[in-house]
Order: structure tokens, then sequence, then C-alpha cells
């Protein structure tokens, strides 16, 4: 009799602050392997780097909403998915990060800046008719922003993980 989980996807995604935060989400896979183990002696990390459990038929996906990009002006230091959109909008559009964070240093009275600030300063600025709610979908509009998004996202682990879901 097959599981009732035959697949679980754990995210990291520590969007607290946008400064001064590990380069890394710390969290790894063999963090997840050790959870595991108490609820299955015999779990095994695959080739892909997922966990197995009862005898194969649970998959453990861990997702690190990370991007390797070096420290760049209009995205977050924290590793985030924020983050890792950031990136990709600065990559795709060099410009736009300095406007960014202009605006950000000149917000007066502002709360600490974290990683949401950015990409809703994105948003904001230019894609401002897709809305809160439509901003991570309307990314993949556009070709070259497509392009530096699955470059990273396939860097991460998530393209992967994305992919068996789709099967």
């Amino acid at each position: 009799m097959r599981p009732y989980l035959s697949r679980l996807v754990i995210t990291i995604d520590p969007d607290t602050s946008s400064i001064g935060q590990s380069a890394a989400t710390g969290f790894r896979r063999q963090d997840v392997q050790s959870l595991v183990r108490p609820f299955d002696p015999a779990a095994t990390l695959t080739e892909h780097g997922d966990v197995a459990m009862d005898n194969g038929e649970t998959s453990i996906s861990l997702v690190r909403w990370e991007a390797a990009d070096r420290p760049a002006v209009g995205v977050p230091d924290q590793q985030t998915l924020e983050r890792l959109v950031c990136a990709a909008l600065v990559a795709a559009y060099p410009n736009r990060g300095a406007t960014v964070a202009a605006w950000l240093e000149s917000r007066a009275d502002a709360p600490a800046t974290t990683p949401k600030e950015f990409a809703w300063s994105h948003m904001a600025g230019w894609y401002a008719n897709a809305g809160c709610e439509g901003f991570y979908r309307a990314v993949w509009g556009y070709p070259q922003l497509v392009t530096e998004l699955r470059t990273r996202l396939t860097a991460c682990g998530a393209w992967r993980v994305a992919e068996v879901l789709a099967e």
C-alpha cells in the first residue's frame, strides 16, 4: 500500500532583515535526514539530494531560497525568495538596482528595511499593474528575466522540484 504522503517540500525563506544576515540559509539536506530518522531509521539521501523514506515511497525535498549573486545595489543581502527574484531583476535590468536603492534610502522615518521592501519596490516601479498578488506571476512574462530566474531557480534546486511536482 502506497503511503498517503508521496512528496513533502520544505522551503527555507528567513525574510526578517535585509542587512547583515548570513550568506546561506543554514538548514541543509542532512538536517532534513536527521529530522526524519526517528520516523524512518533507513531514510537516505537520493542522488538528487532529496530524502527518501518509507522504502523510497515518500520523498522530502528541501528548497533553500538562495541566489549566489554577489552583493548588488537594489538586492537584499539576506538569502530569501525576494533576494533571488531581485537578483534576477537586477541582472536582467541593471539600471533598476540603483533606482530601488535610492528610493529605499529616501524614505523618511521608514521602518527597518527587509527583503520584502526590495521586492515590492521593484514591483511598484515596473510591475504595478500586476499588483502585489500578481507580481510573482508577472515576472514570468519577460524572456530576459525568465532566463535569469531560471538560472537561479536551477542553482538552488527549486526548478528540479517544480518539474517533479508538475509530473
